[in-house]
């Protein structure tokens, strides 16, 4: 499948040609002060050699990028149309719907009566692939729905986002938490020339930001922010100065949630388990880029999330801190493909308390940090130090240069992706341990309506354990209605190799659970389609 898009992924709010994928945010002090608004650049990017149009400078996912990584075959959904002039009014309607019917093949445990099968089907597979952990690897598909609404001109438009991870009348009961609803709502200001050769870009709102994404336009193979991802209502502003061949980015932003969930509230799937332990908590965050000529970026980042809030817990808690820090290098270099490499550095303190206005590696705030990588008896502290790298290539392009290639006939696609996170932490259980995970994927799309996909990822949770490692391969038919369709139907199998100290989780809330046996095997259909 083609992984060619157009010059930006574009959101269904309206933004300026050059700046379509840069994501909104930047420089501001900690205390709730107004962020001090940093400017960027951002003036005619020249066409690199071997392609008609480079990919602008970006240094994380702009609001209303679909939450989900790269489409099977390499296919990363692309849409937007801007508008003209302030005084062209428009109504614009995007998104994208991914829905999979899977199921995990396994062989009951005990005894089996004459009126039970031996063999057995789980919905949704139990096997280790939780996306608020490091076993993520995105194999297993999941629902997924996203539909932008935006109206406005050229200056300023109006964005509602709403977003669902289930289909209700698929589902056994009614989980109120996968029908989020109106996710995100804001305003998005393009602001041309304010400066000479800059462009800004202001959001108001609520919303979320990505930093640290491993893919040229979405989440990358692992579907997962090595950095940080943001959430909350606030601010953002993108800045960009071009001077010839380079590009200066310098981005800001502050958020803060909405409410906190009471104290004496129960905790229960309707209110999706609400932590009346933690705080109000706020996140600010600061970005400088610099690019050259849309071949490559290098992007340096910080984000400081905090909760000062009285009412957590008994009032005795101490106040919680998340502090990241990260850089990373992209580069678009034609035919030869694209490369990422990124680094991210988190220090928690006592982050308890802290709340979902950051997510570190997909984990919600300081109790999903505890949950997943520090442990029950961290009291919130510990670091994470963490590197990731991407590298995928298109054989067409490669050997058609130096005549363009935008996917319109044959084509083998490969990828390479790896990520690798070490835990220090207060909990000795949790303490000093290394995880790694590294795959590749290839894609042969040898018809117009075919391609034949292959992956293959290997997940090692305590390199120094090796009875929880496992090893998943997946091969993929892939079928759609022309050769840069918006739309996929995606046959797959997928099989596990488990180490003997593989858990899977189970419950609601899913938490591990020892006594299970993970599920071997898992077929599954999945339709998508963008628009």
């Amino acid at each position: 499948m083609t992984k060619f898009m157009p010059r930006s992924l574009r959101g269904s709010f309206n933004v300026t040609d050059m700046i379509a994928t840069t994501e909104s945010k930047v420089l501001m002090k900690r205390g709730l002060q107004l962020s001090t608004l940093l400017l960027a650049l951002c003036g005619t990017v020249p066409a690199f050699a071997d392609d008609a149009e480079a990919p602008p400078i970006q240094l994380g996912l702009a609001p209303g990028s679909p939450q989900i990584g790269t489409l099977p075959g390499g296919v990363t959904p692309a849409y937007g149309q801007q508008s003209t002039d302030e005084k062209e009014w428009r109504f614009d309607f995007h998104g994208i719907l991914s829905m999979p019917i899977r199921a995990g093949l396994n062989k009951r445990s005990g005894p089996v009566t004459s009126d039970q099968q031996k063999n057995v089907l789980h919905a949704p597979p139990l096997v280790p692939d939780d996306r608020d952990s490091f076993n993520y690897t995105g194999v297993v598909p999941n629902p997924y729905v996203q539909l932008n609404f935006s109206y406005g001109n050229s200056v300023v438009t109006g964005n509602v986002f709403i977003l669902a991870r289930a289909a209700s009348n698929a589902t056994s009961f009614f989980d109120p938490p996968s029908q989020s609803g109106i996710y995100d709502a804001f305003l998005t200001f393009n602001l041309p020339d304010l400066v000479k050769s800059s462009h800004f870009e202001v959001n108001v709102g609520a919303f979320n930001n990505r930093y640290g994404v491993m893919g040229e336009y979405d989440e990358g193979r692992y579907g997962t922010p090595i950095i940080a991802r943001t959430n909350g209502v606030g601010e953002n502003i993108v800045g960009k100065f071009g001077l010839g061949d380079w590009v200066l980015d310098v981005e800001q932003g502050f958020q803060g949630q909405l409410d906190k969930a009471p104290n004496g509230l129960v905790p229960e799937g309707w209110n999706n388990f609400a932590d009346p332990e933690v705080g109000t908590s706020f996140v600010h965050h600061e970005h400088l880029g610099l690019g050259y000529r849309g071949i490559a970026t290098l992007g340096v980042h910080y984000v400081s999330a905090w909760s000062q809030d009285d009412r957590a817990a008994t009032g005795f808690t101490p106040d919680g801190s998340i502090n990241t820090v990260g850089a990373d290098l992209r580069l678009s270099t034609g035919r030869f493909g694209y490369l990422y490499g990124g680094f991210s550095a988190v220090n928690a303190k006592n982050s308890r308390t802290v709340g979902n206005s950051v997510q570190i590696l997909n984990t919600e705030g300081g109790p999903g940090l505890m949950a997943n990588y520090l442990g029950p008896n961290s009291g919130g502290t510990g670091k994470l130090t963490t590197l990731a790298a991407q590298y995928d290539l298109s054989l067409a392009r490669l050997i058609k240069y130096p005549r363009p290639f935008h996917g319109e006939h044959a084509d083998i696609v490969f990828s390479l992706f790896g990520m690798q996170t070490h835990v220090t932490s207060n909990d000795a259980t949790y303490n000093d341990i290394t995880k790694r995970k590294f795959g590749a994927e290839g894609t042969y799309s040898l018809l117009s309506w075919l391609a034949a996909s292959a992956r293959v990822d290997h997940v090692q949770n305590n390199v120094s354990d090796s009875k929880q490692d496992f090893t998943v391969i997946s091969p993929r038919l892939i079928f759609r209605s022309k050769w840069q369709a918006h739309d996929q139907v995606v046959l797959q199998y997928s099989h596990w190799v488990d180490g003997s100290g593989v858990v899977v989780r189970d419950g609601y809330p899913s938490k591990p659970n020892p006594s299970l046996h993970p599920d071997k095997d898992m077929i599954s259909l999945a339709a998508t389609m963008w628009w």
